[in-house]
């Protein structure tokens, strides 16, 4: 009688501990699904800045090209368009970079998206395994 009671209570654990371990590894993945849209919403939010910074880079050369022309500028000496000049390429530098940082910010998220749907299907395949098995 006891080892009837032992073999169903070592049962029971086993199923009770794959189910546990089952509903973990869910959880777990809609965590990692949940995530990996999260990493697709900042990619788009990242590529929007870029282009945004890029659109008003051109806009801001456009004007230049146009405060260039006008009489004002013409007056300046050598020294002040070159300082202006310098400024402009100083700032159309550092705008650039950002639109190089954010593009490479948006390809790693990019490769973390993949990294979690991947774990998400990795952990929602430990599920059904754990459930087939318990039944």
């Amino acid at each position: 009688m006891l080892r009837l009671l032992a073999r169903w209570w070592a049962r029971i654990s086993y199923l009770w501990a794959l189910e546990v371990e089952g509903r973990k590894s869910e959880i777990n993945a809609s965590l990692a699904k949940a995530n990996a849209e999260a990493s697709r919403k900042l990619v788009d939010q990242l590529n929007a800045e870029a282009d945004a910074i890029e659109e008003n880079v051109k806009k801001v050369e456009a004007e230049e090209v146009a405060r260039k022309s006008a009489p004002e500028y013409r007056k300046l000496t050598k020294q002040e368009k070159y300082d202006d000049e310098r400024n402009s390429k100083k700032e159309k530098d550092a705008a650039v970079q950002m639109v190089i940082e954010k593009r490479n910010l948006a390809r790693q998220e990019i490769e973390n998206v993949k990294n979690r749907e991947q774990v998400a299907q990795t952990l929602r395949a430990t599920a059904d395994i754990n459930a087939a098995i318990s039944k």
